[in-house]
């Protein structure tokens, strides 16, 4: 089966009219995620990459830390990868699906098991963002706290 005949059967599934591949690509956007899925050179498989928000300014080395545990312990991903793209910053899932012997049922249910988990984890990241920074919040505040006579060097208390 052709990927343009799969993707179409996929976007008639989820109501979305117009969807076409051209030149082995099909972009769309599912519950406000950019995606993009692309044929292999070989044509034998399909890459999905759905852009699922951006790292928080605060806390990156913890917010990629637990990138790179879902990653490598793919508790979390179910062997789509997180990653970065290099060339906008933001956090993308990441996975291929060979196509070629897949029915049209199969080849949804895969493609609907990658935008749930795309949902998934643009909820992580959006979440991860304001507690980041209510950290950083917190951080600074306790650093405010020991300079300023808080229980930190000097500070004698009765």
């Amino acid at each position: 089966m052709e990927l343009n005949e799969l993707m179409s059967a996929f976007a008639e599934k989820l109501g979305i009219e117009g969807i076409a591949v051209e030149n082995g690509t099909c972009s769309l956007t599912i519950d406000d995620i950019p995606m993009e899925f692309t044929e292999s050179p070989d044509g034998l498989a399909v890459v999905g990459v759905a852009v699922i928000g951006e790292p928080p300014p605060e806390k990156r080395e913890a917010f990629y830390e637990m990138l790179l545990e879902a990653n490598t312990q793919v508790y979390g991903t179910q062997g789509i990868a997180l990653s970065k793209l290099p060339d906008t910053g933001e956090i993308a899932l990441i996975g291929g699906l060979p196509f070629k012997d897949l029915e049209i049922k199969e080849f949804c249910k895969c493609l609907d098991e990658f935008v749930s988990k795309a949902e998934e984890w643009r909820e992580t990241v959006e979440n991860f963002r304001p507690a980041a920074e209510e950290a950083a919040v917190r951080d600074e505040e306790a650093a405010q706290f020991i300079k300023f006579g808080g229980n930190g060097p000097g500070f004698i208390s009765v």
